[in-house]
């Protein structure tokens, strides 16, 4: 599967610091069982780099999955808030989306 990211949370994933990537639980997520790959590119400077899915977390609300993991290792400023990392999060997605699909958190190894 392949999966866009900015080239701030590229860097991230690529260092080892930012081990969970949120997702909606859309169909095209739905498909993904832990042990796959995910290939992600980098939106600027379309590197690429490969990860596998270690494990799956659903979620109902992006404020229950950031209740749970916080900081870096969601791609957020360790002094983030949770009404912050959420605020960010609705400019990529709607709380329609959200309400409709739910959340993944995929952790990467």
């Amino acid at each position: 599967m392949k999966m866009g990211l900015t080239h701030e949370q590229f860097e991230l994933v690529r260092e080892g610091s930012k081990t969970i990537e949120i997702r909606l639980n859309d169909q095209k997520r739905q498909q993904l069982r832990v042990g796959d790959p995910i290939v992600f590119e980098d939106l600027t400077t379309q590197q690429r780099l490969s990860k596998e899915v270690a494990k799956l977390e659903k979620f109902a609300s992006f404020v229950q999955l950031y209740d749970h993991y916080q900081g870096i290792v969601v791609g957020s400023a360790p002094t983030d808030s949770v009404a912050k990392m959420v605020s960010d999060t609705y400019r990529i997605y709607s709380k329609q989306q959200e309400a409709e699909h739910g959340v993944l958190a995929i952790h990467l190894e």
